[in-house]
């Protein structure tokens, strides 16, 4: 099977399409199953009307949208129906130019893993998705946009179907200029529990670690030792330690100990076991 492309000219759409083909290659190919969306549109309408948060349905078999509730004029400034007859690709067509690289390379992929994980278990739609970045308005402006997706009909294949989006303007709460990331599961007495939380660094970000410094980090916080952290992602013990060496420069901190709390606390390695 041949890896997905990680070619950083990608758009977003693309990059969807190679991840779909590579990990669910049986589900891309299938053209028989559809589904679209048979909800109360005009209730749904009534309910966003007054909200702060916009609310979409994401149709994953035509890559368009089911609905979009008319308040994202209130929000952004666009019609729905822009976003309706563009589908994904004008929606991600307005996500800020920094924001591409990352949502390719780190957003997307992790998405499609815990799709792999538990589509596997066939509790797909007990997964929780938040994530955060820049989108730009009618008017050019960009704002923050938190975005919180869960899947409401999935496939033969336990893939997803269609997914519900609320979209919120985070802009006045937005302290930093890096992509936040969740992964959430609702357990089985309807408590939804964090498995997985990034802040991925863009361009602008103050505190700038590469994907393997990342990679380290994370082992580094399971109390693992050099050598074992060098054994797991075979690379020699030289190497650890000239990425640790450079993540305490870059962080300004004196020890493991600062380095990983610090880390923690930007929520760039805190992830527990998958369930």
């Amino acid at each position: 099977m041949a890896k997905p492309k990680s070619d950083d000219s990608l758009s977003i759409p693309d990059t969807i399409q190679s991840l779909t083909q590579f990990f669910f290659p049986a589900a891309a190919e299938d053209k028989k199953e559809q589904a679209t969306a048979d909800f109360d549109f005009a209730e749904l309408n009534n309910f966003y009307d007054n909200s702060p948060s916009v609310a979409f349905i994401y149709n994953h078999k035509s890559t368009t949208y089911d609905y979009f509730s008319p308040n994202i004029k209130k929000v952004m400034g666009y019609e729905n129906h822009d976003f309706q007859n563009g589908g994904l690709k004008f929606s991600m067509s307005l996500v800020h130019p920094d924001h591409v690289k990352v949502y390719n390379r780190h957003v997307l992929p992790l998405m499609f893993k815990y799709y792999s994980i538990y589509a596997f278990k066939g509790r797909v739609k007990n997964l929780v998705f938040s994530y955060t970045f820049r989108i730009k308005r009618n008017d050019g402006e960009y704002i923050w946009a938190l975005h919180y997706m869960n899947s409401i009909r999935v496939s033969k294949w336990g893939l997803p179907i269609l997914t519900l989006v609320n979209i919120t303007d985070i802009t006045s709460l937005k302290k930093d200029d890096g992509i936040d990331f969740s992964v959430s599961v609702k357990e089985d007495n309807a408590i939804t529990k964090t498995i997985l939380s990034r802040v991925f660094p863009t361009k602008n970000s103050t505190l700038h670690f590469s994907e393997r410094e990342i990679e380290i980090l994370s082992l580094m916080a399971q109390g693992k030792r050099s050598k074992e952290i060098a054994e797991e992602l075979c690379i020699s013990k030289h190497t650890v330690s000239t990425h640790r060496k450079n993540m305490m420069e870059k962080s300004n901190v004196k020890n493991s100990y600062e380095l990983i709390h610090l880390a923690r606390t930007k929520g760039l390695i805190t992830e527990t076991k998958l369930v």
